[in-house]
C-alpha cells in the first residue's frame, strides 16, 4: 500500500547515503602539492607519515620554484605550493592566486658545496673554488631557483668570477644534483638536505658549508592556493607540519632548520 511516510523515509535514507558517499569521495581525493625540487624527498617522507596518521593521501609535483610559480599563475590545479623562497608565495598572495593569511615558513634551508667523492672537497672550500683542481661546478639557475640565487650571492661575496664554461647550470636543484652525481660536474652547490639524503643511501661524500652570513637566508615558505577546492585539508597539513614532533623531526633530519613555533 502506497505511503507518503515510507516514501519520505526512503528519500531520507537515499539522501543520507548520498551525503555520506560524497564525504568519502571528497576525503579520498589526494592533496595536489607543488614542491621545490630541494624539498621533494623530504615532502615524500612527510606526506607518508601524514597519511599514516590521518588517512589523507597526496600527489607531489617536483620542480623549480620559478616554474611552479609560472604554472600556478597559468591555472595549474594545485592545492598547496611549497616554494624554496618566500618571494613567490608573497607574489601569489598579492596577485590573488594564493589564499590570504595562509603563508607559512616550513623550513630554513642551508647551501652546501658538495661532491659524492669523499676526497674532493677540502676544509677550505673557498680555496677549492678559486683553484684549478676541478673542471666544472654545478649550480641551479639563479633566475628560477632560490638556491641558485644563494650560490650566486656566495660567489660574489667571495669575489669569485668563474668562466661560463666552468659552470654548469641546472634548471632545478634536482637537475643540479644529477650533474654532480653523474660526473658532469665534480662539485656543485646543492641543498644540505640533498647531500644528507644522498649520503644516507650511497655513502659519505665531501662537503663545505659556507658561513650563513655569506648568502641570503633561504626562507622556504608554503601557501594554500585560491584554485584549491580542498583548502581546509591543505591548512590541516600545514598545521601538522608546524606542530607535530614527527614532522619537525623529519625536517631536521634531512638538513633543514624548522621555523620557530609561533
Amino acid at each position: 500500500m502506497f505511503s507518503f511516510k515510507s516514501l519520505f523515509r526512503r528519500a531520507t535514507l537515499v539522501g543520507l547515503v548520498t551525503v555520506l558517499l560524497s564525504g568519502v569521495t571528497q576525503a579520498a581525493e589526494p592533496l595536489r602539492i607543488a614542491v621545490a625540487a630541494n624539498f621533494a624527498t623530504t615532502m615524500e617522507r612527510l606526506v607518508q607519515a601524514y597519511e599514516q596518521q590521518h588517512g589523507v593521501a597526496s600527489q607531489i609535483s617536483s620542480g623549480s620554484s620559478g616554474k611552479h610559480y609560472a604554472q600556478i599563475r597559468q591555472g595549474a590545479p594545485f592545492d598547496l605550493f611549497f616554494s624554496a623562497d618566500n618571494m613567490r608565495t608573497a607574489d601569489l598572495e598579492k596577485e590573488g592566486h594564493g589564499v590570504t593569511g595562509t603563508r607559512q615558513v616550513y623550513a630554513l634551508g642551508r647551501l652546501v658545496l658538495w661532491s659524492p667523492d669523499p676526497g674532493m672537497i677540502p676544509e677550505d672550500g673557498a680555496a677549492l673554488l678559486a683553484g684549478d683542481q676541478y673542471r666544472r661546478l654545478a649550480m641551479a639557475n639563479p633566475r628560477v631557483a632560490p638556491y641558485g640565487a644563494a650560490a650566486e650571492a656566495l660567489l660574489a661575496s667571495l669575489d669569485l668570477r668563474l668562466p661560463r664554461g666552468r659552470v654548469v647550470i641546472g634548471q632545478s636543484l634536482g637537475q643540479t644534483l644529477n650533474f654532480v652525481t653523474s660526473g658532469n660536474a665534480e662539485i656543485g652547490f646543492v641543498a644540505l638536505s640533498q647531500a644528507n639524503i644522498y649520503e644516507r643511501e650511497h655513502g659519505a661524500g665531501s662537503r663545505w658549508l659556507p658561513a650563513k652570513d655569506r648568502y641570503p637566508t633561504i626562507v622556504q615558505e608554503a601557501i594554500v592556493l585560491r584554485a584549491s577546492d580542498q583548502q581546509q585539508a591543505a591548512l590541516k597539513l600545514l598545521a601538522w607540519m608546524r606542530e607535530d614532533p614527527t614532522a619537525r623531526g623529519i625536517i631536521e633530519e634531512d638538513g633543514y632548520r624548522p621555523p620557530e613555533k609561533p
